[in-house]
């Protein structure tokens, strides 16, 4: 299967220019493109991927990670046939590679990522993994670039970073009881880039020229620490519940101090009533912003077009900071709160 895709942008706005450090209201033309190339076989499949927009590249609905950049990457997957009636079904193994440069030839990053999965019964598998790669940024990405007399520039220091990946990981899950999924993630990567941005109120900028007073920006390496796990209550039909919690903290390695630390707990439930009658209830818990996020919905939804729902949100602040003034409030605060009434209708005629 080959697809292909490629648009083109025009946007009146203002366009930020580092060589100036400045940002000029203008006409930007811009240009994306994607192209994927998929073959699977029994045992055996690749897809080959290229994308890449151009520095003016706008696009107001979706999310454009990158501008001025180019990806190509490549995956190999190999597998052996599904055994029945064994503990053990089958494996697989997986490799991705790929590489990225702007639109200048510059390169950007390359990362090689191998993956091996175990498959058991009751919905179960292993995967073990390792990921290696490296990064190099430039500070014209970041705000102004140094004039020709190399003074100025958004880093404090070289124009130029890199780092060099390196991260094992382990995920699986597993469903033991009709009643009961879990699935947990476990990884470590030395070289993870600190980008010098601070992580809010509770963890400011940790580079040697943030804590000596400076203002420039110095991207560097960092050891990071992610894990994730999350259990599916099903005790009968009409009820699932799920409970997540999931933790990433990044440490400098040339000043040994932690640039952030968060941790996130996540309760969803969900009540089945009737085939079209439902209550839904999430909550949230974020450390690094000490948020607590509330979302309570009851919905009706007899027919496709027809519907009608009833919400409430709140969001509250616990021993965290103010989004309003930004200071320090202790205990339990409400940031807001909004309840909502939903409805649709759809007419039809017949012709």
């Amino acid at each position: 299967i080959f697809t292909f895709q490629t648009v083109g942008t025009t946007s009146r706005r203002s366009f930020y220019d580092p060589v100036e450090d400045s940002s000029a209201y203008r006409t930007g033309n811009g240009f994306g493109y994607t192209a994927n190339y998929d073959y699977t076989d029994r045992n055996f499949g690749y897809f080959v991927s290229s994308t890449g927009p151009t520095r003016d590249y706008r696009a107001n609905v979706g999310f454009t990670r990158r501008t001025d950049t180019n990806s190509h990457e490549l995956f190999l997957r190999f597998s052996d046939d599904p055994r029945q009636n064994k503990i053990f079904v089958n494996q697989r193994f997986h490799t991705v590679g790929g590489v990225q440069h702007d639109w200048s030839g510059r390169i950007q990053a390359w990362f090689d990522e191998s993956q091996y999965r175990l498959n058991f019964t009751r919905g179960s598998s292993l995967v073990m993994g390792y990921f290696t790669g490296y990064e190099k940024l430039y500070e014209e990405e970041f705000g102004a670039a140094r004039g020709a007399d190399g003074l100025g520039g958004a880093f404090a220091g070289d124009a130029t970073r890199r780092s060099y990946k390196n991260q094992p990981f382990v995920y699986g899950n597993s469903t033991p009881w009709r009643w009961l999924n879990f699935f947990g993630f476990l990884g470590y990567t030395w070289g993870e880039f600190d980008y010098d941005f601070g992580g809010g109120p509770k963890f400011p900028r940790v580079s040697r020229p943030a804590i000596e007073g400076f203002d420039g920006l110095d991207p560097g390496s960092g050891n990071a620490l992610f894990g994730e796990f999350s259990a599916t209550f099903i005790p009968f039909d009409a009820l699932r519940t799920t409970v997540a919690f999931t933790k990433s903290k990044l440490t400098r390695q040339d000043t040994g101090l932690v640039a952030y630390d968060d941790n996130i707990v996540s309760v969803r439930a969900l009540y089945q009533f009737t085939r079209f009658t439902f209550v839904r209830a999430r909550f949230d818990y974020d450390s690094l912003s000490a948020r607590t996020f509330g979302q309570y919905l009851f919905g009706w939804t007899p027919n496709p077009g027809t519907a009608f729902y009833v919400g409430y949100n709140d969001t509250l602040n616990y021993n965290g900071y103010s989004p309003f003034t930004g200071n320090y409030e202790p205990g339990l605060r409400l940031n807001n709160r909004t309840f909502f009434v939903k409805m649709s209708y759809l007419f039809r005629q017949r012709i």
